[in-house]
């Protein structure tokens, strides 16, 4: 409490300076709402277009990049796979990423589940080609802003299946380029896969709608233009002072 009071200072003292804040997600804009009368601008992160891809919407490869942990749903992704083992027996969980590595090794072993396993923390390298082998990118996570791996996915036309909290839903639009459901919802969860991993119409629809996304909000040109306007206001408001 005393590390925020101070830090709640600080910002109150130097925001009669500042003439904007920029922040990544409405939920870090709805935090500083609470310290500061500064106007807020939220430019959330972007990522490069790739010029070309192609999505293997017969892929047999489902992966999670990031932290592994409870808070990134890693075990509710454990007890998905058990489920989808015997109705989807040709899919393959792979769970890159450092963390509870030992931990969530023992859970797969004492779920006698063979079609999960660890890749390891993924080199920048091998990223690219990891992305555009798989099908589906899976986050059940319980809290969150707005994940990097969420957009580099998509940008590939790489669909997601997330939960809805922080501002994942401002990036995927539930059944439009991707799924959602809430966290800990796993019936939820093995519902909404079962459904995907049994359209191909369905997979194909997200990828397009996936990229497209990216592509009109989240790639590096809008997120520059967004800059440029936000500079562009704050030196507006200077010359009418």
């Amino acid at each position: 409490m005393r590390i925020y009071s101070e830090f709640q200072l600080i910002l109150t003292l130097f925001s009669v300076a500042m003439d904007g804040i920029v922040v990544l997600s409405t939920e870090w804009a709805t935090f500083y709402q609470t310290l500061t009368q500064t106007p807020i601008t939220i430019i959330a992160n972007a990522v490069e277009l790739p010029k070309q891809y192609k999505y293997h919407s017969q892929s047999k490869q489902i992966i999670t990049l990031g932290r592994l942990g409870e808070r990134k749903g890693t075990y509710d992704i454990l007890k998905l796979a058990g489920v989808i083992q015997s109705r989807f027996p040709d899919i393959q969980f792979t769970l890159y990423g450092d963390g509870e590595q030992g931990k969530v090794q023992q859970e797969i072993d004492r779920l006698k589940l063979t079609n999960v396993r660890l890749g390891g923390w993924l080199a920048l390298a091998d990223r690219n080609t990891v992305i555009q082998e798989s099908l589906l990118h899976l986050l059940p996570t319980y809290q969150e802003g707005l994940p990097m791996a969420i957009l580099e996915t998509m940008a590939y036309g790489i669909p997601n299946l997330a939960t809805n909290v922080g501002d994942i839903p401002q990036v995927i639009e539930n059944h439009v380029n991707g799924d959602l459901v809430t966290p800990g919802d796993d019936a939820g969860l093995v519902q909404q896969l079962s459904d995907f991993l049994g359209s191909q119409m369905r997979r194909e629809t997200y990828s397009r709608n996936a990229r497209q996304t990216i592509n009109d909000c989240f790639s590096l040109q809008q997120y520059f233009s967004r800059w440029h306007q936000f500079y562009q206001r704050i030196m507006n408001e200077t010359e009418e002072e």
